[in-house]
């Protein structure tokens, strides 16, 4: 059995035999086939030799082999006489599975066989001649037993009656009908369709009752006697369209045209056909039983002959009671065959027409004879009809509504190409009125020219043209049979995908994927069977009728869009015809397993070509339409497609794909379109420079798809879901850093792929170990740091940052202030040693932020000024001065005043004791301060502003800024071991002697060394006023504990000897102007007899002007002070004189004796 052709429609052909072993007919003509049915894996073939040929089929190999059908007899029944034309050879074969026996109409005469050998049944002894056809076999009966335990009734159709038998285990006649001329038959329960070879009527086969219907044909060219209702028959012209809508219950339009028509009595002489056109009186359709008696039916009408099968020699003609005349010659026409079928057990579908060649019209009709339903029309009138769905009927009278499809099939021509070819038309019957029906071909490869004896019931036809001919004809089967179709197998069996780079050792092929092979061969083969029960026979050949399955059709569409225009390694798809076999599925619920791993397989089919069709386009270097973009996206997110077959198809990110151990299977129709796509293109053409093809049509696309599957995680309904979303991981990751490769340096933009990138990361991802790598390898450190912290790998972070801050390179270049990000993530951690570790680096790299680590309260983890200063002399010595610094300047911890100065004090020195340069370079700054003239900055400000940029130069600043009592340092210090060690370098270190001196009260040295050595005449009027405190302060005493200011006397006192000190200068200019100014500045601190004591005699008055003004202004307003102080002492008196005496009135006499004077 072959497989069916590719077609997108409903049904396909299947064959069955493709060669039958046909005889010859007498005069030497090729017989033909004339009819076939099927029963219990039997196959019987009537032909036109009059042979019966048998065969049996055998099961396949496999469970999903094909049955084989092998010959098995062939059988001549008997015949009395040898027929011609239509009745030649084989005309019916009928089989009755209940009763186990077969009816075979051969050259007019009916014999009976057994099932399923068809040996000679009743001994041989029964054989019915003038037999025009047997059939009538109740569906109720049939289909579900009914009286089948006393055999089964049918009806066989003789020249002059029909006669009804039950055939069991033996034959036995039930009555006959006086009805002549019957050539097809449908019964059900008591009621029966029966058509002629002029029109259809219903029978009671019972009360023996006829309504007239309307007449097969309905041409204008029929005379008028030949026709049963010629107004009628005009209404009947088929039309292009099938009727809008019909309501159930409206009367029959063909009933209404006949106005009313009349019942015929079965068993009454011909009666003349005039009386048609007659309205009838009786308002029942159905006359009584008693009208069928042969008197009461004269009394009624004229005679009329019945008609007979048309061909046959018994054909008589009709004669008119209104106008006799002679019977018209005979003429050579060929009249329509009836077609009589039973949709559901309420309802016959019968066929009219004009002629063979013009359009047909299937009419419904219910078991009144009104027109139910819709008309159904076909291209020319069907030579046979059959019905396929919607058959199974419950009990009574009512119809099991079914969810499955109704079709009806009709063989018909068609001019394919000016030759009139014979196909098979299908369309559904069971449409809702008003809905357009669309009516599908199914080519036989035959041409077809006029029609033989087509034999009315459901099934049987065959064509010829004029002498030349031969069967063809479809044919309900008596049983159903499954067949396979390994369409179905071939597209949904699981297979395994080959990829370019496996990634895994089990990426090889072996006997594990020949097992998993069978297992899915298994598997789907319980998927592929198909329910078969039309056959269609066709010159020497026999082939099924299968419903097409939905995924053949769908796959049918997908395949015609895809073509080889120039050789088989090019490809071009039909984007349109893509997109039309998406929407035509679109919103479609499956109803079974096989329409879900349909509807799933072809979206993800039709989501993988128009991928495919994207890359091809990129190759080629053309930039795709937004509109095929967005549809390809849409498809692709709905289809669920594996994303690691849509990556595998981009070179650059095929390594992404993660197969696992046991490979990656995908169904075959999708490898297959994987395989031919990769031979299609070549990866190595993208322009991945290209923003507008392949990053923007491309890569754009995936990235999306990719964002979308990650919002599967977690589901549980994805298979391989670890390799399949380590795949998206890596491949978003793959793709975020192409876009975002040509990005500016420097931290993400809200909403740019950067930030995109940064989310992802964050977010974590599930290919880790691929994350590394593809960081690693594009240079992205800082991305690699923030996969780390994703996974808490603190050590990792730091290690990388720590990479990135010694140089390596980093192209996003996202860590601006490695430093600081560093020293804030530190204080985050809960590991002590990693803190340690890059705590100590960080100092050794940016020391005055790296002891931040130690002295920071808010971290996690915290370290004693013992333990911090013990780390970083291990690790960053150069740090220790920092972190000192740290502890008294910033957090003011005067305890380590001494450690920081020891510090100070062992860079100065050790500077010193090795560099006669550094020796120099003070000694000069010495030299070069006394020389510079006022008003000059103090010497703390000079040698700030002429720094030398070393750092022990600095770091003596800060000694000086200690010593001299900055941050209450000036307590905390011991000053003896201080001046000892700076003995030997007190000519050098000036500035730290004078300090001591003050320390130790020396002032009169200090001064001495601030004026004589440095000449720093402005820092000796400050310490005077100081007392020695705070000298060297790079501000005016702001910070550490504040000192109370030395009282008047001491200050005058330290004035005096600062005095003496500008009166010894060896410059008199700077002598006199110095002791001018401090005179003039400071009078108020000075004795007048003591200055001009010290004043040498030969000064000028006016040099010591300004002090001698200010202090006889002293002394008059001293004077003036003490003369309105004793003004108010006298005043104060005065008033109190007064209050006394005022007292001493107001107060009276009081005597006082002398004995209580002595008393008191």
């Amino acid at each position: 059995m072959s497989p069916a052709s590719t077609t997108s429609g409903a049904y396909a052909l299947r064959e069955l035999i493709r060669v039958v072993p046909l005889g010859e007919h007498e005069d030497g003509s090729k017989a033909h086939i004339t009819c076939v049915d099927t029963w219990n894996s039997n196959l019987y073939i009537g032909t036109s030799a009059g042979e019966v040929l048998h065969y049996v089929s055998i099961p396949g190999e496999t469970p999903q082999s094909p049955a084989q059908y092998i010959f098995a007899s062939r059988l001549e029944p008997v015949y009395n006489t040898a027929q011609s034309g239509p009745e030649r050879g084989v005309k019916k074969i009928l089989l009755l599975p209940n009763a186990q026996k077969a009816c075979i109409l051969c050259n007019s005469t009916l014999t009976f066989y057994t099932l399923p050998e068809l040996s000679p049944a009743f001994g041989g002894k029964i054989k019915q001649p003038g037999c025009l056809f047997v059939g009538g076999v109740d569906q109720m009966e049939h289909n579900w037993g009914g009286n089948a335990a006393y055999g089964t009734v049918i009806v066989i159709c003789l020249k002059q009656k029909l006669r009804l038998i039950r055939i069991g285990d033996e034959a036995r006649k039930i009555r006959d009908i006086e009805l002549g001329g019957v050539c097809a038959i449908q019964r059900s329960q008591d009621l029966a369709c029966v058509a002629d070879g002029q029109g259809y009527s219903l029978l009671d086969v019972v009360n023996q009752r006829k309504n007239e219907l309307f007449a097969i044909s309905t041409s204008s060219n029929e005379e008028p006697e030949d026709v049963v209702a010629a107004p009628a028959a005009q209404s009947l012209l088929p039309t292009r369209t099938r009727e809008s809508s019909r309501s159930f219950s409206s009367p029959s339009p063909i009933r209404l045209g006949r106005g009313h028509e009349r019942n015929v009595s079965m068993g009454a002489p011909p009666k003349d056909t005039s009386y048609l056109l007659q309205p009838d009186s009786g308002n029942s359709r159905w006359p009584a039983r008693n009208s069928s008696k042969l008197g009461d039916s004269r009394e009624q009408s004229p005679t009329k002959q019945s008609p007979t099968q048309p061909g046959s020699a018994e054909v008589s003609a009709r004669n008119s009671t209104d106008t006799p005349r002679e019977a018209p010659p005979p003429q050579v026409k060929r009249l329509l065959p009836p077609n009589i079928a039973t949709p559901t057990a309420n309802e016959f579908l019968l066929t009219t027409g004009t002629s063979m060649e013009e359009p047909g019209v299937g009419i419904f009709v219910n078991l009144d004879g009104d027109v139910v339903r819709g008309t159904i029309e076909f291209s020319t009138y069907p030579t046979s009809l059959v019905l396929d769905g919607r058959r199974d009927f419950a009990g009574g009278d009512s119809e099991e509504v079914s969810g499955e499809e109704g079709w009806v099939l009709a063989l018909v021509k068609k001019s394919v190409e000016g030759k009139m070819r014979i196909g098979v038309e299908s369309q559904r019957w069971d449409g809702e009125p008003g809905e357009g029906q669309t009516r599908e071909w199914l080519s036989i490869g035959g041409v077809g020219g006029g029609v033989g004896n087509g034999g009315g019931n459901e099934g049987e036809g065959q064509v010829e043209d004029e002498g030349e001919e031969y069967g063809v004809g479809l044919r309900r089967a008596s049983s159903s049979v499954h067949l396979t179709v390994p369409e179905i197998g071939a597209a949904l069996r699981l297979r395994r995908l080959p990829l370019a780079k496996p990634t895994t050792e089990g990426s090889g092929s072996g006997e594990r994927d020949v097992k998993r092979d069978e297992e899915e061969d298994t598997f789907v083969a319980r998927l592929t069977q198909v329910e078969a029960r039309i056959l269609l026979y066709h010159e020497n050949k026999i082939s099924w009728v299968v419903r097409n399955a939905l995924i053949s059709r769908l796959e049918a569409g997908l395949h015609a869009a895809v073509t080889h225009p120039n050789n088989d390694s090019e490809l071009t798809i039909d984007v349109p015809a893509v997109q039309r076999v998406v929407n035509s599925i679109r919103g479609q619920d499956a109803t079974n397993e096989l329409d879900f791993m349909t509807l799933t397989y072809i979206r993800q089919k039709a989501s993988l070509l128009l991928f495919g069709n994207l890359i091809l386009q990129t190759a080629s270097g053309v930039v795709a339409e937004v509109r095929d973009k967005l549809f390809t996206e849409e498809v692709l997110v709905s289809g669920e497609i594996d994303p690691r077959i849509i990556l595998s198809l981009i070179p650059e990110l095929g390594c992404e794909v993660e197969e696992g151990e046991g490979g990656m299977w995908v169904s075959q129709g999708l490898r297959d379109i994987v395989v031919m796509l990769r031979e299609s293109f070549d990866g190595g053409k993208f322009d991945q420079d290209a923003k507008v093809g392949y990053e923007g049509d491309l890569l754009q696309l995936v990235k999306r798809f990719l964002l979308a599957w990650r919002k599967k995680k977690g589901f549980g309904s994805v298979s391989d879901e670890t390799q399949v979303f380590r795949s998206v991981d890596a491949a978003l990751l793959h793709v975020l850093l192409i876009l975002d490769r040509k990005t500016a340096r420097g931290p993400a933009v809200p909403g740019s792929v950067r930030a995109e990138l940064n989310d992802l990361v964050d977010r974590g991802v599930d290919c880790f170990e691929r994350a590394v790598e593809l960081f690693e390898e594009k240079e992205r450190l800082y991305m690699l740091s923030r996969l780390y912290q994703s996974r808490k790998m603190t050590a990792l972070v730091l290690a990388t940052w720590r990479r990135i801050l010694e140089g390596e390179q980093d192209s996003g270049g996202e860590l601006i202030e490695g430093e600081q990000d560093v020293r804030k993530y530190l204080a985050k951690l809960r590991d002590g040693e990693l803190v340690k570790e890059y705590g100590g680096w960080l100092a050794s790299r940016n020391p005055k932020l790296g002891v931040q680590v130690f002295a920071d309260e808010g971290g996690r983890v915290k370290f004693s000024p013992e333990e911090a200063v013990g780390i970083l002399k291990a690790r960053a010595p150069g740090a220790v001065k920092d972190y000192l610094e740290l502890l008294v300047f910033g957090k003011r911890m005067g305890g380590y005043v001494n450690d920081l100065i020891a510090f100070y004090l062992d860079t100065v020195l050790e500077k010193l004791k090795g560099s006669e340069e550094a020796r120099a370079v003070l000694l000069q700054s010495y030299e070069t301060y006394r020389a510079m003239r006022a008003p000059k900055p103090t010497y703390r400000q000079f040698i700030t502003d002429n720094a030398v940029p070393e750092e022990w130069w600095a770091n003596r600043l800060r000694l000086l800024q200690l010593i001299g009592g900055s941050h209450g340092a000036a307590e905390k210090y011991d000053g003896d071991s201080l001046g000892e060690r700076l003995g030997p370098y007190s000519e050098e270190l000036v500035p730290e002697m004078i300090i001591l001196n003050a320390r130790r009260g020396l002032h009169g040295e200090a001064l001495r060394l601030l004026v004589q050595g440095l000449g720093d005449y402005d820092t000796g009027v400050r310490y005077c006023l100081l007392g020695g405190e705070r000298i060297f302060h790079a501000g005016s005493g702001v910070g550490g504990d504040e000192r109370a200011v030395p009282g008047l006397e001491e200050q005058k006192r330290l004035f005096g000897i600062l005095l003496n000190e500008f009166l010894r200068l060896e410059d008199v200019s700077e002598r006199l102007e110095r002791t001018a100014e401090l005179l003039e500045r400071f009078g108020g601190w000075f004795d007048v007899a003591d200055v001009l004591e010290l004043v040498p005699e030969d000064w000028s008055v006016e040099l010591v002007s300004g002090f001698l003004v200010h202090a006889f202004r002293k002394l008059v307003r001293e004077r003036n002070e003490t003369v309105v102080v004793k003004a108010l002492s006298g005043a104060q008196n005065l008033r109190r004189a007064g209050e006394w005496v005022e007292k001493v009135e107001g107060m009276r006499a009081v005597v006082v004796s002398a004995a209580e004077t002595e008393v008191g």
